[in-house]
């Protein structure tokens, strides 16, 4: 199923909305680079990725990494435009039973609205088909909903991580590393 071009659910938001979530493919190219480039600076300040740039979009796209990366993004049915996007990075070697989501981003008009949570959901379920063994994220501790969202979903805070993240000027931030388990150990 990773990557498999036919994943699509069709879900409504809370605000009425009709969205559909999928794997990003070579199509969205355009579309998720010009989301990004929409993105308010304080929504992509944590990012592990410099997302406005578009030889990141490529990246992910590229053949190379497909079996690497997991890129969800939820497109509005009504307008087609791409209205949240997720990543995932699954580890290789050692570590290839980790998933480390690098971000999720919701464009500001449906922030509030369940999308952020649905596509964790979604994100969940693929990363379990695909039998990881965990998730992990880091968080600004500042960002006190977004890991209130991620504890909603089973995550735990296992370390502060101490001037973790640097913002655009400088500062440096606080993270929390946060895990789910995804398969318990007698099951493996």
């Amino acid at each position: 199923m990773l990557n498999d071009g036919s994943y699509r659910k069709m879900a409504t938001l809370n605000m009425g909305k009709r969205v559909m979530i999928r794997f990003l493919n070579s199509h969205d190219r355009d579309k998720l680079i010009n989301f990004f480039q929409q993105a308010p600076a304080a929504d992509i300040e944590f990012c592990k990725h410099d997302v406005k740039n578009p030889k990141v979009v490529d990246h992910w796209l590229g053949s190379e990494d497909f079996l690497k990366i997991v890129s969800l993004v939820a497109s509005d049915i009504s307008t087609d435009q791409i209205v949240a996007s997720l990543n995932l990075h699954i580890g290789q070697q050692a570590v290839q039973n980790v998933g480390d989501i690098h971000q999720i981003i919701v464009a500001r008009p449906y922030q509030g609205s369940g999308l952020g949570s649905l596509m964790l959901d979604e994100l969940i379920t693929v990363a379990s088909r695909e039998r990881l063994h965990w998730l992990k994220v880091e968080i600004a501790t500042e960002l006190k909903n977004v890991l209130k969202a991620f504890k909603s979903k089973g995550f735990e805070i296992k370390a502060v991580l101490e001037d973790y993240f640097r913002d655009n000027k400088g500062k440096t931030h606080d993270a929390a590393l946060m895990m789910l388990p995804l398969i318990k150990k007698n099951n493996q």
